[in-house]
Parts: C-alpha cells; sequence; structure tokens
C-alpha cells in the first residue's frame, strides 16, 4: 500500500510537470556581442571625449557598456526602430547584458517568444548602443577639434608641435564610429526554444512525487500504527474482515483518482496539440494575406509607375507637335479682317494647348499622389502584420488559462484595394513641321465638314478641336476641297472618331 502510493505520486508529479512543459509558451534567446577597447587612461589624445575608460586600475569599461545597454534611453530607441508595443520595462525586462569571464567583451542576450524576435532584440541593443554612443562622440569631437584650431592659432611656433599632432589624430576619427565600442558578433535565431525543457520538468516533478509520496506513506504507516495500538487497546472487537474491506475500498478509491488524473492528462495533452494547430492555422492564413496582399501592392504600384511613363510620353509629344506647328511656314494671309480673326483664332488653340498641358501636369500629380497613398498602405499594412503576430501570442497565453479553446475571432479586414488611377486623356494631335506637299491627298474637305456635322454630337467635347482644325487647313486646300497628301496624317489622327 505505501509503495503503490509512492509510485502513484512519482507519476502524478512527472505527469503534471509533462502536461506543463507542453502548454507553457515557448520562449528563445539569442545573444550578440560587443568588444571594449578602452582607452588608456594615461593617453592625453582623448581628453575631453565621452570614450570608455578603465578607472581603479581595474577592467571597468566593459561593464560601463553592459550597464548602457539597461538605459531608458536605449530601450525607448529599440522600441522605435522595431515599432514595438511593449513597454520600455519589458523589454528591457527581456535584456539581459553581461560581461564575459572578466574580458573586454560583453554579451547582449535577449529573450522573445519567436527566434527571429529574439535576434531582432539582441541585434538593435547592440547596434543602438554603437550608433548612440557615436553620435555622442562625434559631437563632441567637432566641438574639440573647433577648440583646439582657435587655441593653436594662439600659440607660437615652438608649442604647436604636441596640438598639431593631436589635431592630426582627432580629424582621422571624423565620420567613423566610437572607437572604444564595435558590434563583433550578430545575433542569429537560434534552432530551438531554451524555455521548456520537458526532460528537466519531468525529472524535477517526478522527483517532487516521489519526495511528497514518501512523507504521505511514512504519515500514513505512522497512523496506521497509532490506530491498531488504540484498537488494541479499547476495540479489540474490530474484525479483521473489517479492516480489509475498508482497506480494499482506499484502493479503489486511489485507483479511481489515478484514472482520473490519467484522464486530466490526456485532456491537457490534447489541448496542446489542438492550441499548437491553432496556432499554426492562424500563422497560415496571415501569412497568406499578407502574402497576397504585398503582392496585390506591387503589382498597383508597377501599373502607377507605367501610367506615369505614359503620361511623361504623352506630355513630350504634345510638346514637340506645338513646336512643329510653331516651325511650320505660315501661309500667305489674305488682306483685310480675315487675318485678324484668324489671329486670334491661333492665339485661343495656343492658350487650349497650354490648358492642356497644365491639365496633364496636374493628372501627372494626382499619379503621383496615388503612388504616396500605396506606399501608406503599405505602411499601414506591415503594421496590421505585427498586431496580428501579438494577438496570436495573446490568443496562446489565454488558451493555457482555460479548459477548452475559445474559437478565434474574425480577422480585420485587410484595407481595401487602391482605386485605380484615371488614366489622363490623350494629347490632342498637332500638325507636324513637315513640308507641304502639293500632291492631291486621300481626304476632301467639305466632306470632314459635313461629318463634322453629321456626327459631332457624337463627341461634343471635339466640335471645337474640329472646328479649329477646318478653318486651318481651308489655307492649304483647293477650290474643290482637295487637301494635299501632307496633311493625310494630321486628319487621320485628328478625325480619328470620325474617319476611322
Amino acid at each position: 500500500m505505501p509503495l503503490l502510493l509512492v509510485v502513484t505520486l512519482t507519476a502524478a508529479g512527472a505527469a503534471a510537470a509533462a502536461g506543463y512543459g507542453l502548454t507553457a509558451p515557448k520562449r528563445y534567446r539569442a545573444t550578440a556581442q560587443l568588444l571594449v577597447s578602452p582607452v588608456a587612461a594615461s593617453d592625453a589624445t582623448f581628453t575631453g571625449l565621452p570614450l570608455l575608460r578603465d578607472s581603479g586600475g581595474k577592467r571597468t569599461a566593459a561593464a560601463s557598456a553592459a550597464a548602457m545597454l539597461a538605459s531608458p534611453q536605449v530601450a525607448d530607441a529599440v522600441r522605435s526602430q522595431l515599432g514595438l508595443s511593449r513597454s520600455r520595462d519589458a523589454v528591457l525586462a527581456a535584456l539581459h547584458a553581461r560581461v564575459v569571464d572578466a574580458s573586454d567583451v560583453v554579451a547582449v542576450t535577449a529573450e522573445d517568444t519567436s527566434a527571429s524576435g529574439a535576434a531582432q532584440l539582441a541585434n538593435a541593443f547592440a547596434d543602438t548602443l554603437v550608433s548612440q554612443r557615436t553620435a555622442s562622440f562625434q559631437s563632441q569631437l567637432a566641438t574639440t577639434i573647433n577648440s583646439d584650431t582657435k587655441q593653436l592659432d594662439s600659440l607660437p611656433e615652438s608649442s604647436r608641435a604636441a596640438l598639431q599632432q593631436r589635431l592630426a589624430t582627432l580629424r582621422g576619427l571624423e565620420g567613423q564610429s566610437d572607437p572604444t565600442l564595435k558590434v563583433t558578433a550578430q545575433a542569429a535565431a537560434p534552432a530551438a526554444a531554451y524555455w521548456p525543457r520537458l526532460r528537466r520538468l519531468i525529472a524535477i516533478g517526478a522527483g517532487l512525487g516521489f519526495a511528497a509520496g514518501l512523507v504521505v506513506a511514512l504519515l500514513l504507516l505512522l497512523g496506521r500504527g497509532r490506530s491498531t495500538a488504540a484498537a488494541a487497546a479499547y476495540d479489540r472487537s474490530v474484525s479483521e474482515r473489517f479492516v480489509k474491506r475498508l482497506e480494499q475500498r482506499a484502493d479503489e478509491r486511489i485507483e479511481a483518482l489515478l484514472a482520473e488524473q490519467e484522464r486530466l492528462t490526456a485532456r491537457e495533452a490534447a489541448l496542446a496539440v489542438r492550441e499548437g494547430e491553432l496556432a499554426v492555422r492562424l500563422d497560415e492564413r496571415a501569412t497568406a494575406a499578407v502574402d497576397e496582399r504585398v503582392e496585390e501592392l506591387a503589382a498597383r504600384r508597377a501599373d502607377l509607375a507605367e501610367q506615369e511613363r505614359a503620361l511623361a510620353a504623352r506630355e513630350a509629344r504634345l510638346a514637340e507637335r506645338e513646336q512643329a506647328l510653331a516651325e511650320m511656314p505660315a501661309p500667305a494671309a489674305p488682306p483685310g479682317p480675315e487675318v485678324e480673326q484668324r489671329e486670334r483664332e491661333l492665339e485661343e488653340r495656343v492658350a487650349a494647348l497650354g490648358h492642356r498641358e497644365a491639365e496633364l501636369a496636374r493628372r501627372a500629380a494626382a499619379v503621383a499622389a496615388r503612388e504616396r497613398e500605396a506606399a501608406e498602405q503599405a505602411e499601414a499594412l506591415e503594421r496590421r502584420t505585427e498586431e496580428l503576430e501579438e494577438w496570436a501570442a495573446e490568443l496562446a497565453a489565454r488558451a493555457e488559462r482555460r479548459p477548452e479553446p475559445e474559437p478565434a475571432p474574425p480577422l480585420e479586414a485587410v484595407p481595401e484595394p487602391l482605386p485605380e488611377p484615371v488614366p489622363a486623356p490623350a494629347a490632342a494631335a498637332e500638325p507636324s513641321a513637315q513640308p507641304v506637299s502639293t500632291a492631291d491627298g486621300r481626304w476632301n474637305l467639305f466632306s470632314l465638314q459635313r461629318l463634322v456635322d453629321e456626327r459631332g454630337g457624337e463627341h461634343p467635347e471635339r466640335i471645337e478641336e474640329w472646328s479649329s482644325y477646318l478653318y486651318f487647313l481651308r489655307e492649304y486646300a483647293k477650290p474643290d476641297g482637295t487637301v494635299p497628301a501632307s496633311f493625310d496624317w494630321l486628319i487621320e489622327d485628328t478625325f480619328a472618331d470620325l474617319v476611322a
């Protein structure tokens, strides 16, 4: 009986430890290394500069660097760099900085729930400390060089050698990092979690169960001895059969308790498996949604770039046609008010082209704004991805605190796709600088006028443009309305909606 109790409690302790080890959240550790090269206390070259030095004849520079890593300024900079939502105290609690074996190497160890997160956190602490020390060093270095340069001008020639040598050394350090501190090893993502360690937990649980079993068995034996003595003294009428029946009932109760404990252990294992499946499914859904959204944003950015190039090409084409129109030889103008009327119309046409060019510029600015909006939505999507990861961690923690895991809440909707940019209208065709040919062309001015009168209502926005071109072509048309062949390309381009 006591032996069975000891074995039972030992098995129960091992099972409880195994259940905890399977359900406890995993923790990862990653370590980066900093090398401290302290300046000698007797070196006057770097007097007044914020560099690491040993003091009191002891190796204190490395310990000072380890203490600086745990400063609030470094923690705040790391939170801003990695975009962490955790508090400063939580970030500092995940950091462990120590000097390696009384050397000048500082191990920067960070803990996190993911392997990559631990490596990023350790590297961010190491890089941030070096960056902050470098900024402070460069600021003071510029002030010191300024001060020494002014002092050098006031010294006689015989006393300048030492100061000139100091200035040469200091100027050689401009733009460089802190010479007493550098990162020698970047942290890499660990392959396995350092906690929980299942074998160690099972061994500890079994040991505690065994100890508890020994104590309980000893107490039972002592109690049984006293009960036997008391029964012999006060109740000699108790039969042996009654005692055996009590022992049998106690054994049955213990077996029932063991069966219940095994059932609870199996349920804990099932909950751990279900939690793992839920986490994997959530990661897959989040990863697929993020990848799809990133691909969509990349495609839209490429479309925006292509449309911007098309707008630039159209603007260049419009400029070339304006130049061609300006360089085209002017026809002999008939005397009278008709010349003034034609000049006014040409001026109006030039003004219309200027408005068209302004419209193209406005459309190009709109495309650039759309691209900036796409970039902002990409950043918002990255922030949303980080929130999903934190939500998954919170879900895992909640699953540990309740017997049955609750169904995962639905993911929030991914931001709607960016609206398609409105393409800029094609620039109106302009006459080129080709010499006017005298050969008859394919088109007749009167036929074009008739087409404009009959079908112009289908394109009311272009009637004014077509009327301007018909007036321009009258100078080159023959009395029967035949237009020279050199204008065929202009008519086919400008009146494409009518002659196609």
